[in-house]
């Protein structure tokens, strides 16, 4: 089987999970954070994710493709007035002239099940990133009425705007823009 169909294939069953979900609620923060993230957005050339109330998905498709770079992986996540917190699930990888790797199979019980996402919101840090047993805070820095600033992992920065964009902001330098091109309703 091709490289490309086993990706299709694998980017179809991603996509037919997220239809798997429950509401959360939670306080104002939390709300925009959850409605401004739900959805599928697109970034790149050829990178999409799909954020639904748990769980998010990303499928990524780029370069040549007799030797592409692929990337698929599901992770668990939770909004908070402090914050987003996330857990990687599942982890595929190719990159350009390696084999695929299977980089993270956890939080499955063993009846077909997974376990929840337990996080400690005292572990939300504005202006920075905490990472610990595998969860990783986004904490919240600025909300304003059009946007909220998260501080992710390295001193990279992210701001989701209420308008379905978001900007990747890299201590670097530059902005990396996002673009939610389906909104989901719950």
């Amino acid at each position: 089987m091709s490289r490309l169909v086993e990706f299709r294939m694998l980017a179809m069953a991603v996509l037919a999970l997220a239809g798997c979900s429950t509401s959360q609620v939670g306080d104002n923060t939390a709300s925009r954070l959850r409605q401004w993230r739900k959805g599928v957005w697109i970034s790149g050339e050829g990178t999409y994710t799909i954020y639904i109330d748990k769980h998010y998905f990303v499928v990524s498709f780029e370069g040549d493709t007799l030797d592409p770079n692929i990337y698929a992986g599901a992770s668990q996540i939770a909004f908070h007035a402090k914050g987003i917190a996330r857990s990687q699930t599942v982890r595929i990888r190719r990159a350009p002239g390696q084999d695929i790797s299977q980089g993270r199979w956890t939080s499955f019980t063993p009846e077909p099940g997974e376990s929840p996402l337990f996080f400690d919101s005292a572990l939300f840090q504005p202006g920075a990133c905490t990472i610990k047993d595998g969860v990783i805070y986004d904490a919240v820095t600025e909300v304003t009425d059009t946007s909220i600033l998260l501080s992710t992992c390295n001193g990279d920065r992210e701001i989701i705007y209420s308008d379905g964009r978001s900007a990747y902001l890299p201590v670097s330098g530059g902005e990396y823009y996002s673009y939610r091109i389906e909104e989901l309703k719950d």
